[in-house]
């Protein structure tokens, strides 16, 4: 029963993260390209975060001497490489081929847990990840192009979920050390020092409107500093496995918004896929754990 406090968290924040690609549509259709609103994003996350940092007197310099200086690190090489290499297949790549190929991340982080940190994989939870797997497939299959998958999209595509495993991995033996506003905090400012560092490359697109700003703000407090505080919570607690299992929802929610917001058809192979992906997330937090 104390594990139901990070799963609702992680929940929660994987809805959140659904949000994403109905809100980052609206931003592209207004010029601002994926660095520019990723880079928004984790700038202005960082105020509310530091703040409440600072309200709640949390101790941020014994955490940053007692090995948060790490967490930075992890999310200015592997948090912004996965989310990197999933935004740049989607330029010459399938967005289904995409899905498909990074919702594989929940098998790569159940070996990695096994081979890593020796932990047992039980039977029922591979039934509950291939359940998720199957669900997938039935929801992005349907959208796959009968061409030929353009190779560049692929380069990019094939580190995704697997540079995503490891990211797990990682954040979830360095965050339990240190409480989930600072962990957060200093997610995205390794997050921020990659992208800003990219957009003095290349450059940054800003919003000229008001509600091109709001909009921009919503995505960087919910989905943004509200998402990566609960990430920072449950990630530790559930560990890499059980986490990569839940935040499948993401994906039943991305289906969710396509159909009750854009209007797109209801097919039996995307229900089917859903209750396929809730129902091995549900099976999964029913098994007793060790």
């Amino acid at each position: 029963m104390t594990e139901w406090p990070a799963t609702l968290a992680a929940v929660a924040g994987s809805v959140l993260v659904g949000l994403m690609p109905l809100l980052a549509r609206q931003l592209y259709a207004a010029g601002i390209d994926a660095p520019s609103m990723l880079l928004w994003r984790y700038v202005i996350a960082l105020v509310p975060l530091a703040a409440a940092v600072a309200a709640l007197r949390l101790d941020w310099r014994g955490n940053w001497r007692g090995g948060a200086w790490r967490i930075p690190l992890i999310g200015a090489t592997l948090g912004a490489g996965q989310t990197l290499c999933f935004w740049e297949s989607l330029k010459t790549l399938d967005t289904s081929v995409a899905i498909l190929l990074f919702y594989t991340y929940p098998v790569l982080t159940v070996a990695l847990d096994r081979i890593c940190f020796g932990r047992p994989v039980r039977p029922a939870a591979l039934l509950c990840i291939a359940a998720i797997l199957g669900g997938a497939a039935l929801i992005a299959g349907p959208g796959l192009d009968a061409g030929t998958i353009d190779p560049r999209g692929l380069a990019w595509a094939v580190p995704a979920p697997l540079i995503y495993a490891a990211y797990l991995a990682v954040t979830s033996q360095v965050l339990r050390r240190h409480p989930p506003l600072i962990g957060a905090l200093c997610l995205y400012l390794g997050l921020t020092a990659t992208f800003g560092s990219y957009a003095l490359y290349a450059g940054v697109e800003t919003p000229t409107r008001a509600e091109i700003w709001l909009l921009v703000g919503f995505i960087a407090l919910v989905p943004g500093a509200v998402t990566v505080t609960l990430f920072s919570y449950s990630v530790p607690k559930l560990g890499p496995s059980s986490y990569a299992i839940i935040a499948n929802v993401e994906l039943v929610t991305v289906v969710a918004i396509g159909v009750g917001v854009l209007g797109e058809p209801v097919t039996a192979a995307r229900a089917l896929g859903g209750a396929m992906i809730l129902g091995g997330i549900v099976a999964h937090s029913l098994l007793p754990r060790r």
